[in-house]
């Protein structure tokens, strides 16, 4: 059920506000709920109720026996415990992103000035700032679009492909995506991320947790009981994947040397490899066992300030 204001209702209704405030006081309407002193929302349930009793009234039926016919459906819509103002936020905040992220990739984050996405909305900067405290705070934030756009265009090819390897592809293609849209977006949340006073960083780090979810699954899946034990951890694996296709990407950057046909090429090579590993194909377990000395020795080790004297 969309929210709407009374002007929506009026308008999609073709029935006058003082119309249906009197339905209201008449018991013909549910009441709508108060976003402040001087704002209602309505929804749905009222768009419904108003249309029939249009048509009921087209029929010749006063008021009072439309309100007897209707009296389940006044009853239950009453009932409803959807809270109203919540969802209205929650679609003006998605409005706010949508436009935003628009600007950021048309102009980057520095020549985006917040009066246009103001504009573009149709709101005043305090509203804006109501649901973002800053242009930074919006900017990283409009990172959960590009994922929601990105995804949408690669739910069907993952839904129907059979191979891991497959799926994997279209997530690192949509990866490319979402750093094409805003090349500076992924430097400036990961050092959100690595900031322990950031207000950012745990928005940050559960946007990873959304953008990694689909590589753990994958690599989960691909786990054979007993395949180098104890070597390998799904979350851990799956933020490495990531890191190298951003610096993959970022090298590819500089100049013509690489394509991003070569940067996907030599991630899904390496998933590959890892594949095999998970699968059992290939036991990395004596050369673990090679190495592992040193790595606890390394885990112990504090780095000297300045290097040996």
């Amino acid at each position: 059920m969309r929210p709407m204001t009374i002007s929506q209702l009026e308008r999609e209704s073709g029935v006058g506000r003082s119309t249906v405030y009197y339905y209201i006081g008449e018991g013909l309407l549910p009441p709508a709920q108060k976003a402040s002193a001087t704002r209602a929302i309505y929804d749905g349930r009222h768009l419904e109720l108003l249309r029939q009793i249009s048509d009921l009234k087209s029929q010749g039926l006063t008021l009072r026996d439309i309100r007897e016919k209707l009296a389940e459906r006044i009853a239950a819509a009453s009932e409803n415990g959807v809270d109203l103002v919540a969802r209205q936020t929650e679609v003006n905040r998605h409005a706010i992103l949508e436009a935003a992220a628009r600007r950021f990739i048309e102009h980057g984050f520095e020549r985006t000035r917040i009066n246009d996405i103001c504009r573009d909305v149709g709101i005043t900067g305090q509203a804006l700032y109501s649901h973002f405290p800053s242009k930074k705070h919006l900017f990283i934030a409009c990172y959960d679009i590009y994922f929601e756009w990105m995804n949408s265009q690669i739910a069907t090819p993952l839904e129907e492909a059979n191979d891991s390897a497959t799926r994997l592809a279209w997530r690192a293609w949509a990866g490319y995506g979402i750093q094409g849209f805003s090349p500076d977006l992924r430097a400036m949340a990961d050092l959100e991320a690595a900031n322990p006073e950031s207000e950012l960083r745990t928005f940050v780090r559960e946007l990873h947790e959304k953008l990694l979810a689909g590589t753990a699954e994958e690599l989960a899946a691909q786990r054979r009981p007993g395949a180098n034990q104890g070597l390998f951890d799904d979350e851990l694996i799956s933020y490495a994947f990531l890191g190298v296709q951003e610096s993959m990407q970022m090298r590819a950057s500089w100049d013509d040397t690489y394509s991003k046909r070569d940067v996907l090429r030599n991630f899904l090579a390496m998933f590959l490899a890892v594949r095999a590993v998970y699968e059992g194909r290939l036991d990395l377990s004596k050369d673990w066992q090679e190495i592992e000395g040193l790595v606890d020795e390394l885990s112990a080790r504090t780095p000297e300030v300045g290097g040996p004297v």
